[in-house]
C-alpha cells in the first residue's frame, strides 16, 4: 500500500512538471524505510522562454520595447501566462510598463525607460501559478545622456547688430533646442534667449555695437530629457564704419590748367582708422562723366596714415591737353568685418594761368616771439594769483605750502598708478624704490641674481613680486622685489635651513598647477619647501605662481577700472593743472627756494602725464588659426640654434598673446603643441637678435590631420560561440 502511495505521489509530481513545461528541479530527495515516501522539489527557473530588448541603447526617457516569448521545453507557445518585468539591480529613475498576459502564440510585450543614464539588466518572471518562476534570459539596456549640440564656430567680429547662430547634433532623434546669449563667459547674466525651437539656427537682434557676446545651446529629445550645454562660442558685434580723413594734398606747385608737367606728382595723406582693423583700401579719380578712373601711381602705409601719389599726366584733360580747373577723388576703406566707408569729397583746384600767387606767410622775428611767451607766462601768473585770491581768499603761507606739496606728490603717485595699470601696484613700487635707494646709499647689501618668478601657465615673468627669505626660526633675513624680467637677488646666507615666501598682485603661491622639480625648460622649481644652504648661496630657484580667480567684487572693480581708464587720465590732467596753478600762485606770493622745489616736482609729474597719454602699449605676438581666430593655451618654444636646445617656452593667454625676453643670438621659434602646426609650411627659424629685446611674431597655425587606422570588425557570433562551448 505504501509503495502504491509513493508511485501515485511521483506520478502527480511528473504531471505537474509536464503541465508547467519549463520548471527545473533544483533539489529533490526520497526517503523510504518502511513508511511513506517524501518527495521535495524547488521549481523557480524557466530555461526556455525568451526576452528581447529593442533597441538595446536609448537616450534618457526614451522607451525601449521588451518582447517576451513564453515557450515550453519542446518549443510550443504558452498562452495566458502573467509575466512581470523587473530590473536586476539598482532601478533608480526607471519606469516599467508591464505587459499583458501572453497570447496564443506565447507572445507579450511591455516597455521600459529611465530618466537617469546608466546600464540596466532587464529581466522577467512568471507569476501565473502564484509563485515566481524567473526567466533565465535577461538583456542589458544602455541608457545614454541626450547628445549635446555643437555650435558652429563664429568669426571674431560680426557685422551689424544682428547675429545668426547655427549648430549641429550627432543624435539621430527628434530634438528641440534652447539657445542663450550673454555678455559674460560664465553666463551669469542672460542678455537674450530663445524658447524651445526645432530649427538648428537662431537669429539674435538688438545687439550692441562693440560688445562681445557668448553663446551656448542645449537640446531636448521628444521624450522630455535635456542635454548638457554645448560648447561656447563668441563674437564681437561691429556696426561702426571706418573713418577717412584727408590730412594734406601737396605737389601741385606752380602747375596750372595750361602749363603743367605730366611727371609732377600729387601726394595725398589720409588717416584711415577703424575700431576693429582695416581689411582693404582703394582710391580712384572721378571722371567728368562721374565714372571711376584708375589714376593711382603709388601707395604706402604707415600705421593709420595712408599715402597716395598721382601723376598729373594720369589726370583727365581736355582736347587741348589742358587740365580741368577742378578734380574729384574718392577713397574707400573696408574693415575686417565688412563695414564700408567711402569718401568722395576730396577735391583739387587747379589755378588758371595768370592768377595772382598767394603771398608768402609772414614769419615774425624770433625775439618778439620770446617776448610774447614771457608775457603769456606773466599773464598766467597774474591770472592764477587773482583767481585764487578771488575764489579761495588769502591763504596762509604754511597752508599754501602744505597744499602744494600734497597735490604735487598726489599727482606723481596718481600718474605712476595709472602707468602701472592700477593704484594697487603702488605699494610694490614704493618698496622696490625704497630697497633700491637703500642699496645705493649703502644701508643694504647688493645681492646677486638668485631666482626667477614666473606665471605657471603663460611662463611670462612676474615683475614687482615681493620675495622674502626666512630662516629656520621663521625670522625674516632678506627681502627683494623682482625686476621687469622676473628676477630677484639675494645676499650670501649662513649655513642652515631656509624657506621662501612670495607675494605678487593677483597671484597665489605656491603653485597648484606646476608639480615636481622641473617645468621644462625651467629647472629647480621651488614650491615653498625648506631648503639647506651650505655654501652661503641660495640655489637658483624657478618659482611658479598661479593667477588668482577674481571674485565678483574684484571683477566688477577691474571692469570699472578698465571702463573708467580715460576718466582717471582726465582726472590726472585736471589734478595736474590745479596743482600747477597752486604752485604758481605760491611762487607769486613767496619766491623762496622751497616753492621753487615744489614747482620742480611738476617736471616728473608732467613727464608721467605725457607718458600716460602718449606712451606705447606693450607689444605681443599673436597666434591665430587659419580663420583668424586667436587661440589660447598654445605652447611655443624658443630654441637656441648655437647649442640646439630649448631655452624658453610660453603658453598663449586668453587673448592668444605671447612674448619672449631674449638676449643677442640666433633662435628658432617652434610650436610645441603636438596637435597644431604652422600653416602653409612657413617656418620661424634663424631669427637673429642683435640686442636685448622682446621677441614677438604673428603666427597662423592649423590642426594636424592624423591618420585613422582601420579596425577589423568582429561579429558577435564569433565571440559568443566559444563562450557557449565553454
Amino acid at each position: 500500500m505504501k509503495i502504491r502511495t509513493a508511485i501515485l505521489s511521483i506520478s502527480l509530481i511528473l504531471s505537474f512538471l509536464f503541465l508547467t513545461n519549463n520548471n527545473k528541479v533544483l533539489a529533490q530527495s526520497f526517503e523510504a524505510g518502511g513508511g511513506d515516501v517524501n518527495v521535495n522539489a524547488n521549481i523557480n527557473q524557466d530555461l526556455y522562454s525568451q526576452l528581447d530588448v529593442t533597441p538595446g541603447t536609448v537616450e534618457a526617457r526614451e522607451p525601449a520595447l521588451v518582447n517576451i516569448h513564453m515557450l515550453t521545453s519542446d518549443g510550443n507557445p504558452k498562452a495566458g501566462r502573467t509575466v512581470v518585468i523587473y530590473i536586476n539591480g539598482n532601478s533608480t529613475g526607471v519606469t516599467i510598463t508591464q505587459p499583458p498576459v501572453s497570447d496564443s502564440n506565447g507572445l507579450t510585450s511591455g516597455s521600459i525607460y529611465s530618466s537617469v543614464p546608466g546600464t540596466f539588466e532587464v529581466c522577467a518572471r512568471d507569476t501565473t501559478e502564484g509563485i515566481n518562476i524567473y526567466l533565465l534570459d535577461c538583456e542589458t539596456l544602455y541608457v545614454v545622456p541626450v547628445t549635446s549640440p555643437t555650435l558652429l564656430s563664429e568669426p571674431q567680429y560680426t557685422k551689424g547688430l544682428i547675429n545668426t547662430l547655427a549648430w549641429d547634433i550627432s543624435g539621430t532623434g527628434t530634438y528641440l533646442y534652447w539657445i542663450q546669449a550673454s555678455t559674460s563667459s560664465t553666463f551669469s547674466t542672460i542678455f537674450a534667449q530663445s524658447n524651445w525651437i526645432s530649427a538648428k539656427a537662431y537669429e539674435f537682434h538688438g545687439l550692441t555695437d562693440g560688445q562681445i557676446y557668448f553663446y551656448r545651446v542645449k537640446a531636448k529629445n521628444s521624450y522630455g530629457a535635456e542635454s548638457a550645454w554645448s560648447n561656447t562660442v563668441y563674437s564681437v558685434q561691429d556696426n561702426t564704419k571706418p573713418t577717412i580723413t584727408l590730412l594734406s594734398l601737396e605737389g601741385l606747385g606752380t602747375n596750372n590748367t595750361q602749363v603743367w608737367e605730366a611727371q609732377d606728382v600729387l601726394t595725398f595723406k589720409l588717416r584711415v582708422k577703424d575700431n576693429m582693423g582695416i581689411a582693404s583700401k582703394s582710391f580712384w579719380c572721378v571722371a567728368r562723366d562721374d565714372s571711376p578712373q584708375d589714376c593711382l601711381n603709388t601707395e604706402s602705409f604707415g600705421g593709420d596714415i595712408w599715402t597716395i601719389t598721382v601723376k598729373l599726366g594720369d589726370l583727365e584733360h581736355d582736347s587741348n591737353y589742358y587740365l580741368y580747373p577742378q578734380y574729384t577723388f574718392c577713397a574707400q576703406a573696408l574693415d575686417v568685418v565688412g563695414n564700408v566707408k567711402r569718401v568722395c569729397d576730396i577735391t583739387l583746384d587747379v589755378p588758371e594761368p595768370g592768377s595772382e600767387e598767394e603771398p608768402e606767410p609772414h614769419v615774425p622775428p624770433i625775439i618778439p616771439i620770446v617776448e610774447q611767451i614771457k608775457d603769456v607766462i606773466n599773464e598766467i601768473l597774474d591770472d592764477s594769483k587773482q583767481f585764487f585770491e578771488n575764489t579761495i581768499g588769502k591763504i596762509g603761507q604754511s597752508s599754501l605750502q602744505q597744499i602744494s606739496v600734497t597735490v604735487a606728490i598726489g599727482n606723481i603717485l596718481l600718474g605712476m598708478g595709472i602707468l602701472m595699470g592700477g593704484l594697487g601696484t603702488i605699494p610694490y613700487l614704493l618698496l622696490q624704490v625704497f630697497l633700491a635707494i637703500s642699496s645705493l646709499l649703502g644701508f643694504r647689501k647688493k645681492g646677486h641674481p638668485t631666482g626667477y618668478l614666473y606665471d605657471s601657465v603663460t611662463k611670462e615673468p612676474i615683475p614687482q613680486g615681493i620675495v622674502r627669505v626666512f630662516n629656520e626660526n621663521n625670522e625674516l633675513v632678506w627681502t627683494d622685489v623682482t625686476d621687469r624680467d622676473g628676477y630677484f637677488r639675494a645676499t650670501p646666507l649662513k649655513s642652515g635651513e631656509y624657506s621662501i615666501k612670495v607675494v605678487a598682485m593677483d597671484y597665489e603661491f605656491p603653485s597648484k598647477i606646476v608639480f615636481g622639480k622641473t617645468d621644462f625648460p625651467l629647472e629647480n622649481v621651488y614650491h615653498g619647501q625648506e631648503f639647506y644652504v651650505s655654501k652661503q648661496n641660495i640655489p637658483n630657484f624657478s618659482i611658479p605662481m598661479d593667477r588668482k580667480e577674481l571674485s565678483d567684487f574684484r571683477y566688477v572693480v577691474s571692469q570699472f577700472a578698465f571702463i573708467t581708464k580715460l576718466v582717471w587720465k582726465f582726472l590726472h590732467m585736471v589734478m595736474f593743472i590745479i596743482g600747477l596753478m597752486f604752485s604758481l600762485y605760491a611762487l607769486s606770493v613767496d619766491t623762496s627756494w622751497y616753492n621753487y622745489v615744489i614747482l620742480i616736482l611738476y617736471i616728473p609729474a608732467l613727464l608721467i602725464l605725457l607718458t600716460s597719454f602718449l606712451g606705447k602699449r606693450q607689444k605681443y605676438g599673436l597666434v591665430k588659426d587659419v580663420k583668424g581666430k586667436r587661440l589660447s593655451g598654445i605652447v611655443l618654444g624658443l630654441k637656441d640654434r648655437e647649442f640646439d636646445r630649448l631655452i624658453s617656452k610660453r603658453v598663449t593667454d586668453d587673448f592668444g598673446r605671447f612674448r619672449f625676453f631674449v638676449y643677442p643670438g640666433n633662435y628658432d621659434l617652434e610650436i610645441l603643441s603636438s596637435e597644431w602646426k604652422v600653416a602653409n609650411g612657413k617656418e620661424f627659424s634663424d631669427i637673429r637678435v642683435k640686442k636685448e629685446d622682446i621677441l614677438i611674431r604673428n603666427i597662423v597655425i592649423e590642426k594636424v590631420v592624423q591618420e585613422v587606422k582601420r579596425v577589423k570588425k568582429v561579429k558577435v557570433e564569433d565571440v559568443l560561440q566559444p563562450l557557449e562551448e565553454l
